[in-house]
């Protein structure tokens, strides 16, 4: 592997993908392939992205929704030919970072730019997205991790300017004046977002993926 990527993660998240059903329909998905690719455009993360429904807000745009809940960037990594790379898009949507926030800082931008990178040099405009504020009390006690959100966020935004198509700041979306994820937005977890939030966001994509 990569030297960013170590194998005892990855085998680590490998049997946690087996409990998760959405990768089982993503491996049924990935028969497919050849009879549907390419994809103009690939939405690609976790649980958010998995959660977005995204050919409700984009009936009759070519897309594929490409999250797993409970993934991290590793995942990604380890997912890029089969989830991405297979279809040939022209654009990819990627938002990743929550699951992995505890991780050293420099690592984790390190492995986001990474993923980001192998997928413009395929020739596709990459959307890193930023990961999106937290609101009290969360779930997974990742709450104390909001003002690192906001540092890696504007990391990621400085490094896209140079390196990407665009960023697409979901973060100041949906944060209210206290800096957490609006009421409005937020699941009773503090982590998963309302149609309200997808609604939001969906704006903020649909001028970027080419009508079709």
């Amino acid at each position: 592997m990569n030297e960013l990527f170590c194998e005892n993660e990855l085998k680590n998240l490998l049997e946690f993908y087996e409990t998760r059903e959405e990768w089982k329909k993503i491996l049924h998905y990935r028969t497919l392939t050849p009879e549907i690719a390419p994809v103009k455009n690939i939405f690609f993360g976790d649980s958010i992205t998995c959660a977005w429904p995204l050919h409700e807000f984009f009936p009759g745009v070519s897309l594929l929704n490409r999250g797993i809940p409970g993934d991290n960037v590793t995942g990604l990594h380890y997912r890029l030919s089969g989830d991405v790379l297979a279809y040939s898009p022209e654009r990819v949507f990627m938002m990743i970072g929550i699951n992995g926030i505890d991780s050293e800082e420099s690592l984790l931008l390190a492995r986001i730019e990474k993923v980001a990178s192998l997928m413009t040099e395929a020739g596709i405009r990459v959307y890193p997205g930023s990961i999106l504020p937290l609101r009290n009390p969360d779930a997974w006690d990742r709450f104390q991790y909001q003002e690192k959100i906001v540092k890696v966020n504007q990391a990621l935004r400085d490094w896209s300017a140079d390196h990407a198509a665009g960023f697409l700041d979901y973060h100041t979306l949906l944060k209210d004046e206290t800096g957490q994820l609006a009421a409005e937005y937020a699941q009773p977890d503090g982590t998963h977002l309302t149609f309200a939030a997808y609604r939001r966001m969906s704006a903020l994509v649909a001028p970027l993926l080419g009508g079709h």
